[in-house]
């Protein structure tokens, strides 16, 4: 015969009276991964903390400063790259901590005479910490009137730059170097500047002292009687280094042909030609590095004229 079985229903476990529920607080770095992972799988990690790997830094960042997971979820934000704590969040951690005797906030003035204070006040110490924001101080820093909270919420944000400027400066050791979010979120970042153009290379010095540096071509000017006006004349109506338009060619590119040019030529009429026909006092007229480029065209003339002196 089938034996009758019999199924024991469940017990639920017991909640002791009086008992209360305490924040899960992650010991080794697997558990702060997972309560990470959760959030995240979840959808309840803050805009900024989206991955596990970025809300287990936030979570290790509030740790180290006090705060339970969750609270350093809402509290850290990564704000321009670098950690930071809301006010709100700031403002709590400072009064909680013993070392924190008050915390007192108020606006004096009005209009553009007005001025955001906060002084805290440490256990043991008698004179308080006065952190103040003007609206002066806000319009040098070209905050005041600005899109955003700045329009909406003036005092508010006069209040906050206030409060932040007295935490940090009272309580640097419950903070530990976290930056407060609302007076990071209106730092500029300074983007790179543009790289001025490096200048033209120089002529090379066997240019300079007038040596083909082609040997073997007809035109060696240090050999007496190869190079003939008849295959001057050729080579540079070959070359034609007018016909192309040089503001489309790079500075080096267009100092190179002008010493090609003048490396052949045996005269200063020709010279002359050469010049006139390239023109590099015009092209390098209005760019930045004008004078430079100009004088080194000059340097490259003179010694072509030098040569053609020293030769006769």
């Amino acid at each position: 015969m089938n034996a009758v079985v019999t199924q024991d229903t469940p017990r639920l476990p017991s909640l002791q009276s009086g008992g209360s529920v305490r924040a899960i607080v992650p010991q080794t770095f697997d558990e702060a991964w997972r309560i990470a992972n959760a959030v995240c799988i979840a959808g309840m990690a803050p805009k900024g903390l989206d991955t596990p790997e970025k809300a287990m830094v936030a979570i290790m960042h509030g740790m180290e400063v006090g705060f339970t997971p969750m609270a350093a979820l809402q509290s850290i934000a990564v704000v321009n790259g670098r950690p930071t704590i809301w006010g709100d969040g700031a403002l709590g951690l400072c009064r909680a901590s013993p070392k924190c005797e008050y915390v007192r906030e108020r606006i004096e003035g009005d209009g553009d005479a007005m001025v955001a204070i906060c002084e805290v006040g440490r256990r043991g110490e008698q004179k308080p910490i006065i952190g103040r924001f003007s609206v002066a101080d806000a319009k040098k820093a070209s905050l005041w009137g600005k899109q955003g909270p700045w329009q909406q919420y003036p005092k508010r944000m006069l209040a906050m730059r206030a409060r932040a400027f007295a935490l940090r400066d009272g309580f640097a050791d419950v903070l530990r170097g976290l930056g407060i979010a609302e007076e990071v979120q209106d730092i500029v970042q300074v983007q790179d500047r543009p790289q001025p153009p490096r200048p033209p290379v120089p002529p090379s010095s066997r240019m300079i002292d007038g040596i083909d540096p082609t040997p073997d071509n007809g035109f060696d000017t240090d050999v007496e009687g190869e190079a003939t006006d008849d295959a001057t004349a050729d080579s540079i109506d070959a070359d034609q280094p007018g016909s192309a338009d040089d503001s489309l060619i790079d500075d080096t590119t267009f100092f190179e042909r002008l010493e090609e040019a003048l490396a052949v030529v045996s005269d200063l009429a020709t010279v002359e030609e050469v010049w006139t026909d390239m023109d590099p006092l015009a092209r390098f007229e209005g760019q930045p590095n004008a004078e430079i480029n100009q004088g080194i065209a000059m340097a490259i003339r003179k010694q072509a004229e030098k040569r053609i002196g020293s030769a006769k």
